[in-house]
């Protein structure tokens, strides 16, 4: 069985621990002064080094000739430790161990000396899995420990610890691994396996990884097996982890800010087509478009983009602003939870694009867009097009005192209904309330218009009953309060209103292009 790479080129001291420095420096000046801690705490995302340093510790602290802090690897000890059936390194995973039970054996067998090394090292992986009653029982363990027990607790949510738990351990936050190093140690790998790469492809590696040497290695490991013998391209990494080129991207990107809705429509069918990822063109457009925001805003060293994408960045830049970045990243990033749940996934993502593609309808304008409705201020002028079962939940929006504060949303301010509708879905979300974020994040955006001190929210008849409910109205009253005190008020859409799905049918026309859910069933021809 073929070893993956992560594991294969797992350091064994910490001279191969990469980007950690000052944590790395740190644990060796201890264990060569042998003024050592009982409880450490590392702490970090992913792939970043956690568990390879407890283990290198381990064996350190048990090695009778280190080397520059690190096990020399060639001592009886060493050698003992390097087999899995020692006793004096036990490592445990909390999390398919974290009843107290557990942690009740763990603290009957630490009386216990260690066989052949100075120390016994218990290492905790995810130990904010524990239970609250393993922690209980932890505590006073970890707290004093006997002499020749050290304790190596590790977590990727440190913010689910205890603070009881956080106070008695000696804490190390390892930090994302930067770019540059990420990318030599593909390459060093790469020429230890004899494989030949170009550097741009290597680049994307690392950028892949996004800072986690283990998701770094995973997709160069998948590389390897794709390129079956050959050159890794650049080509073939975006082939294998299902991601468009930057000129591709850029092309998408463009079409989008120039409201040209039907070549949106086309780009997205050609990247599909070839195995793109719904999701993985939304993440990438919002990554281009942050790149967009940095480079505007004169902070173009921190762009994360290759430097052949450099001059596709500056050439669009020039030709957007950063509201209209602001408003592109919010309309993807609302419609992320609809792409990833889906059986449509692919026209989720075109209509969230075609939405940027439709100018926004200023606040001060007196003509209404299909399907909505001119309201004035006390809701008295609803047009004929509107039923009269639009003014049903006016007076069940009502919340709070008789006069609301002054709205914040005033003529001349770059404030869109979009962005409301957004706070309201984080809100619902924070508050516990998914049953009606579901509702809300289903409402498209040019569902919902300011007019005044209200938020106009229209709706198709079949729903009507659950936007206007009155506990369901003062719960988005209450979301609303830092927005100004806006009161929503729902309104009953037409029957003639266009839906989304016609909308992207009338874009799509006249392209060879067939529209199916994620089933692959024509939904029109």
């Amino acid at each position: 069985m073929k070893t993956a790479l992560y594991r294969k080129y797992r350091p064994s001291t910490f001279d191969g621990v990469i980007g950690q420095d000052v944590i790395v420096s740190t644990l060796v000046h201890q264990i060569e002064r042998g003024a050592l801690s009982h409880a450490y705490l590392f702490t970090g995302s992913r792939g970043t080094g956690k568990t390879s340093c407890a283990k290198i510790f381990a064996r350190a602290v048990n090695c009778k000739h280190p080397v520059n802090g690190s096990p020399c690897g060639e001592c009886e000890v060493c050698k003992a430790l390097a087999s899995p059936s020692n006793l004096d390194i036990v490592e445990m995973d909390a999390a398919s161990n974290n009843g107290v039970d557990k942690i009740r054996e763990l603290r009957e067998n630490i009386d216990y000396m260690p066989s052949v090394g100075k120390y016994k090292v218990y290492i905790v992986d995810e130990v904010h899995m524990l239970s609250p009653g393993a922690f209980n029982a932890l505590l006073k363990t970890l707290e004093e420990p006997p002499a020749h027990v050290i304790f190596v607790l590790c977590t990727t949510e440190v913010h689910k610890l205890p603070a009881t738990i956080l106070s008695r351990c000696m804490r190390f936050d390892f930090r994302l691994v930067p770019l540059d190093k990420l990318a030599a140690l593909v390459a060093d790998i790469f020429a230890k396996e004899g494989v030949k790469a170009e550097d741009k492809a290597i680049k994307h590696i690392a950028r892949l990884g996004e800072g986690s040497v283990r998701d770094t290695l995973s997709v160069a490991d998948r590389c390897m097996n794709a390129a079956l013998g050959g050159v890794i391209t650049l080509d073939r990494v975006l082939e294998v982890v299902g991601a468009g080129s930057s000129e591709e991207i850029a092309g998408l990107f463009s079409s989008v800010m120039a409201a040209d809705a039907g070549d949106v429509v086309r780009r997205v069918e050609e990247l599909c087509a070839r195995g793109r990822s719904p999701m993985q063109i939304s993440r990438e457009l919002t990554v281009f478009a942050r790149d967009l925001i940095l480079m505007i805003s004169g902070a173009e060293a921190d762009v994360s983009a290759a430097p052949e994408t450099m001059k596709q960045l500056r050439e669009i830049a020039s030709r957007t602003s950063i509201a209209a970045l602001v408003r592109f990243v919010r309309e993807l990033s609302s419609a992320e939870a609809e792409i990833r749940y889906s059986s449509s996934p692919r026209i989720v993502l075109e209509c969230a694009l075609l939405a940027v593609c439709t100018p926004a309808l200023p606040e001060d304008s007196d003509e209404s867009a299909p399907g909505h409705a001119a309201v004035t201020e006390k809701g008295e002028d609803i047009p004929d097009n509107i039923p009269d079962s639009a003014h049903k939940a006016a007076d069940a929006a009502s919340v709070g005192t008789d006069a609301p504060p002054a709205c914040p949303v005033r003529h001349g301010e770059d404030i869109k209904a979009v962005s409301v509708l957004g706070h309201i879905r984080h809100a619902l979300r924070t508050r516990g309330e998914l049953r009606l974020f579901g509702e809300y994040a289903s409402l498209h955006d040019d569902s919902v218009r300011l007019n005044g001190n209200d938020l106009e929210i229209y709706v198709p008849e079949s729903s009507y009953s659950v936007y206007a409910d009155e506990n369901n109205l003062r719960t988005v009253a209450a979301c609303l309060e830092d927005m100004g005190g806006l009161r929503p008020v729902v309104y009953v859409l037409p029957p003639s209103a266009e839906s989304h799905l016609d909308t992207l049918i009338r874009c799509a026309e006249g392209l060879e292009i067939e529209i199916v859910d994620g089933k692959g069933k024509k939904l029109r021809t």
